[in-house]
């Protein structure tokens, strides 16, 4: 490939840097922290261990979807027709698939939860449920203490 950006100044006033672009079939064997622009597939990559792995596109969009339930007090397993949905008018269902605690962030009051330590996911789907350590409170009329809050998508922004 032999085009690095090693030590790159940029000039005053600069706001472009030009990352190397090649196809798939003519990508260099890599070296940890090497990034390029994969004109195969329209995506940056990064050379990272043994491979190259794509850090974002750059042909389409992502969507980020949130799911918001609220607690009682009582209720540790919300989704898949259990617990309730946040104005209580229908019972918690995700709205986009789940099969890994770590495709998604959890919020509990605004308070993140870590995967399989404050949460797990059973099932999968649209079907999954997500089970907590404990249950999260109910409302007391004056915090959001009791809001759930589900971020799917997060897991593709580097796709």
């Amino acid at each position: 490939m032999g085009r690095y950006v090693k030590n790159r100044q940029l000039e005053p006033g600069s706001i472009t840097v030009e990352i190397p672009q090649v196809p798939t079939a003519d990508r260099p064997a890599g070296q940890n922290g090497q990034i390029i622009f994969n004109t195969t597939t329209n995506t940056y990559q990064g050379y990272i261990g043994s491979a190259w792995h794509n850090i974002s596109s750059a042909n389409g969009e992502k969507t980020i979807t949130i799911d918001r339930f609220q607690g009682d007090g009582t209720t540790t397993t919300f989704g898949n027709g259990a617990g309730s949905s946040i104005d209580d008018s229908t019972s918690a269902t995700f709205s986009v698939g789940v099969s890994d605690p770590t495709d998604i962030l959890v919020f509990v009051g605004g308070v993140y939860q870590v995967p399989t330590t404050n949460y797990t996911i059973s099932g999968s789907g649209t079907t999954a449920t997500i089970t907590f350590g404990s249950a999260p409170p109910g409302n007391d009329g004056a915090t959001s203490g009791h809001i759930i809050t589900i971020v799917h998508g997060i897991n593709k922004l580097g796709e």
